[in-house]
């Protein structure tokens, strides 16, 4: 039986089928549907979204390909992925065809057309652009993201962050390559999903997605879950900033985090007694100013308090969502060190004949399970660490 036949088939679990349209007037696949023998769909907060189609191939008597002669599928061709759960549907990849891979074994029957996809950032790296921004007068990196993707017909997504705007900037790369290079000034993540751009910092305030249920019996949906609690990271990182007055040392700042807690102990409280601080040197990079050094040390340190790591899958049925990356999800039945608010890291998804799994990578900054977000971003052990210097 077909992938789609068999997600569609009510006696399988009531699983989730989903629906892959092509091109700018949302195609779908159409008898090529039956064909279809894998989706899988790869999220990251930190990377682009990518993906691949497998279709079983079929040459027909007059020597044409079902799939790789449909004229359906070509390069650059728009492609969305959705999940339907009977009661509502969620979009789970949308980007653009960008290699189609045509494969002919010996065996006739194992002929294959894969698609591989990726989000629609990848309409950026289309052109590799030199400009000087800022030359005339200051200008936001928030508005500069919105001039590059205006084309695209992209909206910059509701609470994003203007980022700085303090120099002028020369861009000599592909906008995707600049514009990832401006997050990771200000500390921000980049993520192209669902028509929209998120350019800003990480989203732990926003409302916590559906729960992953771990051994809750029939309300179970996690299949597995391990976590990974590493020890060997910085809780602060120092820097120096130009001297105060002329022939004076230069100054060290030290930061440590200043995000909100998904927990109620801090990871630096484990370990504070040992009397050596964790404490890692950053050295700045080129021409760029002290804000812009001040603001990547923060994104380091702020990065390495997420030493908390936990990896696992969901029955995409029985979760009924589309786990989405770069949002908080609360982990149920994990106890109360490891249990509580997390923040999702990857996703994969992959659409199979045995059904919808979403396996996961999550991050948290703190250990204990709380309704809400911590209270005060410091703990004391990084308020003692600050004090020192």
């Amino acid at each position: 039986m077909s992938l789609l036949a068999t997600l569609l088939d009510p006696g399988f679990r009531q699983a989730a089928s989903v629906l892959v349209t092509v091109g700018t007037d949302g195609r779908d696949l159409g008898p090529l549907a039956d064909l279809v023998s894998l989706i899988e769909i790869r999220t990251a907060r930190t990377e682009a979204a990518t993906g691949t189609i497998t279709i079983d191939d079929r040459r027909q008597e007059d020597g044409r390909w079902m799939a790789a002669d449909a004229g359906l599928f070509a390069r650059w061709e728009p492609v969305t992925v959705t999940a339907d759960f009977g009661t509502h549907s969620e979009e789970v990849f949308r980007g653009h065809i960008v290699e189609l891979k045509p494969q002919m074994p010996q065996n006739g029957g194992e002929a294959k057309l894969v698609l591989e996809l990726q989000d629609e950032g990848a309409a950026l790296n289309r052109e590799h652009m030199r400009r000087l921004w800022g030359e005339d007068a200051p200008v936001s990196d928030g508005d500069i993201l919105s001039e590059l993707i205006a084309p695209l017909n992209l909206s910059v997504a509701s609470g994003s962050g203007e980022g700085q705007s303090s120099r002028t900037l020369a861009m000599d790369a592909t906008p995707t390559a600049f514009l990832r290079e401006r997050a990771r000034a200000n500390g921000y993540e980049i993520i192209f999903s669902r028509g929209e751009v998120w350019f800003g910092p990480m989203r732990l305030d926003a409302t916590p997605q559906a729960t992953i249920m771990i051994y809750a019996g029939t309300a179970t949906n996690c299949l597995s879950f391990t976590v990974s609690d590493e020890a060997q990271k910085p809780d602060a990182v120092t820097f120096e900033t130009a001297p105060r007055e002329e022939g004076a040392d230069p100054v060290v700042e030290t930061v440590t985090p200043d995000l909100p807690l998904l927990g109620t102990t801090a990871v630096a409280d484990e370990g504070a007694g040992l009397g050596t601080p964790a404490i890692a040197r950053l050295s700045r990079e080129g021409d760029e100013t002290e804000e812009e050094t001040r603001a990547r040390a923060q994104a380091l340190v702020n990065e390495a308090s997420f030493r908390i790591r936990a990896t696992g899958e969901l029955d995409g049925t029985l979760y009924g969502h589309v786990l989405q990356v770069g949002l908080p999800v609360r982990v149920d039945g994990a106890g109360e060190r490891n249990g509580g608010l997390y923040y999702v890291d990857k996703v994969s998804h992959a659409f199979t004949p045995d059904g919808y799994r979403q396996r996961f990578e999550l991050i948290r900054n703190a250990t204990g399970d709380s309704d809400s977000l911590g209270g005060a971003p410091l703990s004391k052990a990084l308020s003692a660490i600050a004090g020192l210097f």
